[in-house]
């Protein structure tokens, strides 16, 4: 069953992977984003933006977000990309700034949005990458800045639920209990809930919440417990979180933590198979498009 779902949920998202902008004019970013061409259509939007007739186009705005987030994960497979270009290195910054000013100059017409949100998720999904860093190496607060700044582009219940329990981590109740206890009101007030691309960050901020929980200089058994039942009624098929209840019991457990399946299958299908080395002649031009 586990299986069955996870590959549903998949489904519906490589649905919209490498998915040009639904109702844009821009052909030219278009074809580039379609090839997978995704320095070309960074260089391209990039250039298209200097000129006044693009700076406050939503649409190139995205496309360009979209680039830099494709090039950011082709950095993460191939550092040397890095060391040809450097600026590469604040690819993702440039994915945020450019995804907030899209939104933004799409906020009166609406042309672009909401019908594009899906682009804005998987930027979002991208940047996942640096809140798994900064938890890694136990720099809460910096994996907290990082998420609210992702957020400013794309959020929903799952990246609120994380935003909440990561802010409780750092001290930071005012903002994290609320959030919290918004999350667990709607858990426990559905029978059901629809399944999200994001569902996997909800799976996470369960797993953190609940080892900060029982990791308390007095462990906070009892709470970790309640944390942990509202986890598997939402993910019934999660091994991660029932390994978490399983911990809460015996903090000695010598099994090996599971993985978060969904997060696994989530961030593999944005990466990136391939480097493009597409070796045609089709230089970026100065051109406008029309």
């Amino acid at each position: 069953m586990l299986k069955i779902n996870l590959m549903l949920v998949l489904a519906l998202f490589v649905g919209v992977l490498n998915a040009q902008v639904i109702g844009g004019k821009q052909t030219k970013l278009e074809k580039y984003y379609a090839e997978e061409r995704w320095e070309d259509c960074a260089f391209k939007a990039d250039r298209m933006v200097l000129q006044e007739k693009y700076k406050n186009d939503p649409e190139v705005n995205l496309y360009l977000a979209a680039s830099y987030a494709k090039v950011f994960l082709m950095c993460l497979e191939d550092s040397i990309l890095l060391n040809k270009v450097p600026e590469y290195l604040n690819a993702y910054t440039y994915a945020l700034k450019y995804a907030t000013v899209a939104k933004r100059k799409d906020k009166k017409t609406q042309i672009i949005f909401p019908k594009n949100n899906f682009m804005l998720e998987e930027i979002a999904i991208t940047g996942i990458h640096y809140i798994d860093h900064y938890m890694s190496i136990k720099r809460v607060p910096k994996a907290n800045s990082y998420l609210r700044k992702i957020m400013k582009v794309y959020s929903d219940e799952n990246f609120k639920f994380l935003n909440g329990v990561i802010s409780v981590m750092t001290g930071d109740t005012a903002t994290g209990n609320p959030l919290i206890r918004e999350t667990f009101a709607e858990i426990d007030s559905r029978k059901s809930r629809e399944e999200l691309n994001t569902d996997f960050l909800m799976i996470d901020a369960f797993d953190y919440y609940i080892n900060f929980l029982i990791n308390q200089e007095t462990p906070l058994v009892d709470s970790a417990k309640n944390v942990a039942n509202r986890g598997i009624k939402c993910f019934p098929d999660c091994e991660l979180l029932k390994y978490d209840l399983k911990l809460i019991d015996d903090p000695e457990l010598k099994a090996e933590k599971p993985k978060n399946e969904k997060k696994k299958l989530i961030l593999k299908n944005i990466s990136l198979n391939s480097l493009n080395e597409n070796d045609e002649d089709d230089d970026v031009d100065d051109e406008e498009d029309d």
